[in-house]
């Protein structure tokens, strides 16, 4: 069996732009099953290619800008979503995850990688949630362990 490595991308500093770090952590605090690996993807996205060429299962966590009401939680796979890398990329601050998937598939690789996002509200400097975001993260971490609990059964 596959292993399962939930991503939580963010940063912390920037309130709402942190909700995938602050599922990632609450995960920690709750345990996940053998197999799971919780990683911090944190703003190094770029990082992120040694996990993307790895053969497991992929749950991407972040923030998601859609216009929809602040705490709105989404899920999709990658391939649904029709996030396209950025073209005229001047430094290695604006690369997101989508460019580290892109250069797996490059090199060969196919990760099976599905996202939860969340709306924020706000992006301000601060490391605190707005109330919205906040109350949103305990029901992605719940779904998040039932999408793991799937597969690890099926």
């Amino acid at each position: 069996m596959k292993p399962i490595m939930v991503i939580g991308i963010g940063n912390l500093l920037m309130q709402d732009d942190g909700v995938g770090v602050h599922v990632i952590n609450l995960l920690a605090e709750q345990g996940v099953p053998a197999g799971v690996k919780l990683v911090d993807g944190g703003t190094h996205s770029y990082d992120l290619l040694e996990c993307f060429s790895a053969d497991a299962h992929f749950i991407i966590v972040d923030a998601m800008h859609t216009g929809g009401k602040p705490g709105s939680i989404y899920r999709a796979p990658l391939n649904e979503l029709g996030l396209r890398p950025q073209e005229n990329i001047m430094s290695l601050h604006e690369l997101h995850f989508i460019e580290a998937v892109q250069m797996a598939n490059m090199l060969g690789y196919k990760p099976d990688i599905m996202v939860y996002g969340i709306e924020p509200e706000s992006v301000a400097l601060s490391l605190e949630l707005s109330p919205l975001v906040a109350a949103a993260v305990p029901r992605v971490a719940e779904l998040i362990l039932k999408d793991i609990q799937e597969k690890l059964v099926g």
